[in-house]
């Protein structure tokens, strides 16, 4: 790109040596016709000719390129024209010669020109040069520095580097000139390069807040436009900043704003001189290639910054992500150990957040994440980490901690204030979410990274199997129990994989009240370990679906019970419990229907109970497996009614053929005066018969369990529960009771 030139209505030459008939023998309407600068010289590259245009072009007069050469001209200028000798040999030898050549007009700014040059013969037989000129010096500082920027960019070299490169190569090319770029932002000025200016300048700008009245640069940022101030000594724009100015020994500055695409300014380059600004072409050309350029660096380093924080940052709530939170957790302990403190890693999972993603849709549950990003910042301290370590996963590392009692404090801080913002937020509209926390201390309680980790996760377990919504500190049973569980994993896995070795199933009987008659039994499985004895299901089953053990036990229950319940009268039925896992895991129904075609078991029989954790935990997929069970005749009931968030919305959500209430609302019944209250603070009774009548209204029978005694199973069946199962009709047995013990069917007689 080359800067235009005007040139004048008709060419005007002068004529220097020679008279008039050989002027426009040489002339002729070839010479009339050119529009550009042109030159005519003898073999030495003297003047003979020259145009308008070509004055212009250099600003010389005519008399002071009379009798001159263009080397005599710049003379003073040692990088310029050194060529001119080599260029006009090549033209008398080759007959032409055309190329570019740096020289200075009349001002000493440095121009490219390109050249066409032809040699000729006048009619005195005398060699002549004629030469058509156009300037380039735009072309060619546009490639300089613009090579120098991407060449820089390319390399990935630090803007302020970058920039200084930039300023260093338009200082070489403006004589008595220093560059400064500042970049803007938050309305601030901060120095990024001005390598020709002292750092003491440069720091005294740093956080200046732009305005109409901040000299050249802040100025020239709040209105978004240049500033060029030619007396900082008596510019009122510069009258706050005299005392600044006056040590730096220049007196004018000429600011120019470059902004990015959305138009807001993004920094500013300036130019400082000890002379007043002369707005020539050379000097135009030098601002708008450095606006491109700038703005161009800007926004490339911009983007590998917005690159580079989606890289270690969480997009939705703007908390550090994984890799980011090691980096900082391995910096953070390795200055722990140099002030001897201590780190308290707080391992923070939020409470039945995917209740709120099924029941109330993903956007609120986007919410939810933001606002405990927000909580956990709000009571972060200077130096704290913070982070999303995916899912509804956060941690909290507390730096400086000299006592146990602080992280105590930090723990018990982060779960309550999350807790009060949850319910500030949502209210009664949203599940019962809150937050469960396990710390550890480095190096205390976890010599290396590894441990402290493993060692808070542990305490997070713990948190979240005593209830949750707490918070609990690692101690060294902890360990233990996760060792333990370790070795029950590995010995799960061994039992299942040879005969399952160990395992058995027992029967618990559910007595029909209105029938007063045995209706069927459920399948406990059991597990006997060879060196560590009876182990509860309580223990091995999350052991199990933990391990990925789950299917292949589950499996194993439902084949062993179908094949024992085949012998069994035919009015009595099966009861299976299924874990979420079974039903997301592998195809269920297809594995029910092979095991009742093969042991002869009638669909109808058989009763599979699903807590509403089934679907929670993948509503469509939990829905479409059991509409499929349901459809092949097989019933399902919903085990431990009332325990969730969700019951009544997935009744209505899917038809269940069985409600089972919950043994912890059973315990509350006993004889008045003394009705206990559920934990909940609702009396039990008013519970149970609200969970009956409700199950009746839509036509759903009620089983309870956990009954244990005799007080119970009266109010049951006054409250008009269907069947009860417990103690008191009969423990899980290896075998199948007969016939009712005589106790149950008086009770139903009386």
């Amino acid at each position: 790109m080359t800067v235009p030139l005007t040139p004048p209505a008709s060419l005007s030459c002068r004529y220097m040596e020679g008279d008039a008939t050989e002027l426009t023998q040489l002339k002729g309407e070839a010479v009339d016709a050119i529009d550009t600068a042109m030159v005519i010289t003898d073999t030495s590259g003297r003047f003979l000719y020259v145009n308008e245009a070509f004055r212009n072009l250099l600003g010389f007069s005519a008399s002071e390129l009379s009798g001159n050469t263009l080397g005599d001209l710049c003379r003073r200028h040692s990088d310029s024209c050194e060529h001119l000798e080599d260029i006009l040999t090549d033209v008398h030898r080759n007959g032409q010669r055309s190329g570019e050549l740096l020289v200075h007009d009349r001002n000493g700014h440095p121009m490219w020109v390109s050249f066409s040059a032809t040699a000729m013969t006048d009619a005195a037989h005398r060699r002549r040069v004629i030469a058509i000129v156009s300037d380039i010096t735009y072309a060619k500082l546009n490639d300089t520095l613009q090579r120098l920027v991407f060449d820089a960019m390319m390399q990935d070299k630090p803007l302020p580097e970058t920039m200084s490169l930039l300023c260093l190569e338009v200082e070489h090319m403006v004589q008595d000139v220093r560059m400064s770029v500042l970049r803007v932002a938050e309305g601030k000025l901060n120095p990024l390069a001005a390598p020709g200016l002292p750092d003491w300048y440069n720091a005294a700008l740093a956080g200046l807040t732009i305005g109409p009245v901040v000299g050249s640069c802040g100025t020239a940022a709040w209105r978004g436009e240049p500033v060029m101030v030619n007396d900082m000594r008596s510019d009122p724009l510069w009258a706050p900043y005299q005392a600044l100015a006056e040590p730096l020994g220049y007196t004018a500055c000429w600011s120019t704003p470059f902004k990015d695409k959305a138009g807001t300014v993004i920094g500013t380059f300036a130019f400082y001189s000890t002379h007043p600004f002369v707005l020539n072409t050379f000097v135009q050309c030098i601002v708008d290639i450095c606006t491109q350029l700038c703005t161009l660096a800007f926004e490339k380093d911009a983007f590998q910054a917005r690159i580079q924080y989606l890289a270690h940052h969480d997009s939705l709530t703007g908390l550090p992500n994984r890799g980011f939170y090691q980096t900082r957790l391995a910096e953070e302990a390795a200055r722990a150990t140099r002030q001897k403190t201590q780190l308290a890693l707080h391992l923070i999972d939020l409470d039945r957040f995917k209740e709120v993603n099924d029941t109330m849709g993903h956007m609120v549950g986007d919410e939810v994440l933001i606002t405990v990003a927000e909580t956990l910042r709000d009571l972060a301290s200077p130096g704290d980490v913070l982070a999303r370590l995916g899912g509804d996963e956060f941690v909290f590392l507390q730096v400086g901690v000299t006592r146990r009692a602080q992280a105590e404090a930090k723990a018990e801080a982060l779960v309550s204030a999350l807790q009060a913002e949850m319910q500030a937020q949502f209210g009664h509209q949203a599940p019962d979410v809150g937050a469960s926390l396990g710390f550890a201390l480095y190096p205390d309680e976890g010599p290396t990274l590894d441990r402290l980790t493993r060692h808070a996760d542990m305490a997070l377990y713990k948190a979240k199997t005593d209830g949750r919504g707490c918070w609990r500190a690692f101690d060294a049973t902890m360990a233990e129990a996760l060792r333990r569980r370790r070795r029950l994993e590995a010995d799960l896995r061994d039992a299942l994989a040879h005969g399952q070795r160990g395992l058995s199933l027992v029967y618990q009987p559910q007595f029909c009240l209105n029938l007063n008659r045995f209706i069927g039994y459920e399948a406990l499985v059991r597990w006997t370990h060879p060196e560590l004895g009876s182990i509860p299901p309580i223990d091995f089953i999350p052991v199990a679906e933990e391990a990925g053990l789950i299917t292949a036990l589950g499996q194993w229950i439902l084949s062993r019970a179908l094949e024992t319940a085949a012998t069994w009268p035919a009015h009595l039925n099966l009861a299976v419990n299924l874990s979420p896992l079974q039903i997301c895991e592998g195809d269920l129904t297809r594995y029910v229907q092979q095991e009742l075609i093969r042991t002869g078991f009638r669909p109808q029989r058989l009763e599979l109970e699903v807590t509403e954790g089934v679907l929670i935990e993948n509503t469509d997929r939990a829905l479409h497996v059991l509409r499929k069970l349901k459809g092949m005749g097989v019933r399902i009931a919903m085990d431990d009614f009332g325990t969730g968030y969700s019951s009544l919305s997935y009744l209505q959500t899917f038809p269940f053929d069985l409600i089972k209430i919950d043994r912890s609302f059973v315990e509350g019944l006993t004889p008045s005066p003394d009705r206990k209250v559920h934990k909940h603070g609702i009396p039990a009774e008013a519970i149970v018969r609200a969970v009956i009548g409700m199950a009746h209204a839509i036509n759903i029978p009620v089983i309870a369990e956990g009954v244990e005694t005799q007080e119970q199973m009266d109010l049951l069946r006054d409250m008009g529960a269907d069947a009860v199962q417990g103690y008191l009709i009969g423990r899980p047995q290896a075998y199948c009771l007969s016939e009712a013990p005589p106790a149950l069917l008086a009770a139903g007689q009386r």
